[in-house]
């Protein structure tokens, strides 16, 4: 019994680590993006086009029709999907670089 324990231990202690470094990537990738352009100057970039609609204007259909075929769960796990984050780790981490977020 006191291998599997041990076993589990070593496993949690990887994925924890491996889970770090995700994450510290991700960060030092949102760095880089800020040094190349503040986030309020691209939001104003955004917001500049002249096809940029205010969330207020969407019309209510059209917002549920995306949530359903982007996030079906949307609702039940208030904006942090454990399922998605799990997946796309695994399938970044096989991959050995980013090849899917975790949104959906």
């Amino acid at each position: 019994m006191k291998i599997v324990k041990k076993i589990i231990f070593v496993v949690v202690l990887v994925s924890i680590s491996i889970g770090l470094l995700v994450i510290g990537n991700g960060y030092d990738m949102y760095q880089e993006a800020l040094e190349q352009m503040p986030l309020a100057q691209k939001v104003e970039n955004i917001q500049e086009k002249n096809y940029y609609t205010k969330l207020k204007e969407v019309p209510e259909m059209y917002i549920n029709a995306v949530i359903s075929v982007e996030d079906h769960r949307f609702y039940s796990h208030h904006g942090i999907d454990a399922i998605a984050i799990g997946r796309a780790t695994f399938n970044d981490i096989r991959a050995m670089k980013f090849v899917e977020g975790g949104s959906g």
